[in-house]
């Protein structure tokens, strides 16, 4: 216990530990990914296309039946389950062996630099797995100034929907290295604006007084519980958003709507951003599901290019991916997260933080976009 309490072993621990969570997801998420897209593509997709068109036929509604039950269905399991899916049975096993206490303890002195105590690290290592039961967790912390720091840095986390987001558009596409910088990005937000948060909210942060439990080792019953509990949100809430939104999406598209619908985004999107305007309504649909950003994405290119998910380039460039995920991970989180943020905070707090998030991620894709197109980082 003591090895992972001590700075001296413990940093370099707890650093070796999260290199190993993000090289699984890099690496083996990406080989994933790549599988379940390279076989639908040669098995289901035919399938599926010829049945739809041998009972629709090749018109509006067959095309629109085809974006949702095979671009759609494939997206959402090149995303899910290589990247929700892998995420979160590794957060189990960290939970289900007691090392996440450790990790508490070993951050108290960082969490007072943002107004909190090390007990505030529960609730962000769990925001990285879903904001919402994390922001729900920070009734752990003992008054409303700890809650609201703590709960508006939470949603800058990236959750494992924005972690498909960064692994499947910038780490399968761009690299793993562009994707590190996203995350190197996020978390320097995350230093500055609780170290501002904790300079201009009035109150000063508590003490930490907790019982460290020792280590256990992880039981697979246990993990693979905790695993479904957070899975099955993606199936049965996400899955089926991703089915009727890439209908939607597909009605827009095919009746030539999508294209007037993002023109007025075109100032934002296009000229601030430097991305695509049908990128800025994938971003706008996101706010149901983070990686319906993605997916859509994904659909998009599946249908208008063929070939799935490897097409992204056809339409988007380096540069523009590594912007697209950098934006969708900072803005405010999905409609479920607003909704506990109301809960928890009060709605006048809840809409604050929505309306910071989102400035913040439309200012940092600006100048992130203009850094690198004028040093030719990508």
């Amino acid at each position: 216990m003591a090895y992972t309490t001590s700075p001296l072993t413990g940093i370099p621990l707890l650093i070796g530990v999260l290199a190993i969570i993000f090289s699984f997801l890099f690496y083996g998420g990406n080989w994933l990914s790549t599988f379940f897209s390279n076989q639908w593509a040669t098995y289901v997709s035919p399938v599926i296309n010829d049945a739809i068109h041998y009972v629709f036929g090749s018109g509006i509604i067959g095309k629109i039946l085809i974006w949702g039950f095979d671009a759609g269905i494939l997206a959402a399991l090149a995303v899910g389950i290589p990247y929700v899916l892998t995420f979160y049975f590794m957060l189990a096993f960290l939970e289900d062996s007691g090392y996440l206490n450790s990790v508490a303890f070993l951050t108290d002195r960082l969490m007072h630099k943002f107004g909190l105590h090390g007990r505030a690290i529960i609730p962000l290592v769990a925001g990285a797995g879903c904001n919402v039961p994390a922001i729900i967790g920070t009734r752990v912390l003992t008054t409303m100034r700890e809650r609201t720091i703590a709960s508006t840095l939470i949603t800058l986390i990236p959750c494992s929907a924005r972690t498909a987001v960064i692994l499947g558009a910038v780490s399968l596409f761009v690299g793993w290295k562009p994707a590190v910088a996203i995350y190197l990005i996020i978390f320097a937000l995350v230093f500055v604006v609780g170290a501002g948060l904790n300079k201009i909210m009035p109150g000063k942060s508590t003490g930490l007084v907790m019982e460290m439990f020792p280590f256990r080792m992880p039981m697979m019953s246990n993990i693979l519980k905790k695993t479904w509990y957070r899975f099955k949100d993606f199936v049965f809430v996400a899955f089926p958003i991703v089915l009727v939104g890439s209908m939607v999406l597909g009605g827009l598209y095919e009746s030539g709507y999508l294209w007037k619908l993002a023109s007025p985004l075109s100032p934002i999107v296009e000229g601030w951003l430097g991305l695509p305007a049908v990128a800025g309504l994938t971003l706008i649909f996101a706010v149901l599901r983070k990686e319906l950003a993605l997916q859509l994405l994904v659909t998009l290119a599946v249908v208008m290019y063929g070939g799935g998910a490897k097409d992204l380039l056809l339409f988007m460039t380096p540069a523009q991916l590594f912007v697209y995920a950098l934006v969708n991970t900072i803005y405010i989180p999905c409609v479920a997260t607003i909704a506990v943020l109301g809960r928890e905070l009060g709605w006048k707090r809840a809409f604050g933080i929505m309306a910071f998030t989102i400035t913040l991620a439309i200012l940092i894709g600006g100048i992130a976009s203009r850094i690198i197109g004028y040093y030719h980082l990508l």
